[in-house]
């Protein structure tokens, strides 16, 4: 669920003709799963305040984007259940970068 918030954000807040990528990367018993886009960007003050429960960036007003401010928060919230990370990147007109690192399993 937190991956597929990640990317359907990427696509939503990105132009119709441009690329969302999804790349991962394991060692070291962590997973790491980035997500990136060519978006609107996500300005400095708003980074850790997209994180909350209905809360919804400058973005998605100028670019009348529906939606009701959980994703971001849903992310968040799985992603400190497992015991992981995420952050993000973010200037704006450059686009967006989301990594979740979590804990691997081991075999």
């Amino acid at each position: 669920m937190a991956l597929r918030n990640l990317v359907d954000n990427a696509l939503k807040y990105s132009p119709a003709d441009s690329s969302v990528w999804v790349d991962w990367n394991a060692g070291n018993s962590l997973v790491s799963i980035r997500v990136r886009d060519q978006g609107a960007g996500i300005p400095d003050a708003e980074k850790k305040l997209i994180f909350r429960k209905f809360v919804r960036g400058s973005a998605a007003e100028a670019a009348n984007v529906k939606g009701s401010g959980v994703g971001l928060a849903m992310v968040r919230h799985i992603v400190d259940a497992h015991g992981g990370e995420i952050t993000l990147a973010s200037k704006p007109g450059q686009g967006s970068t989301f990594v979740m690192v979590l804990p691997g399993v081991r075999s």
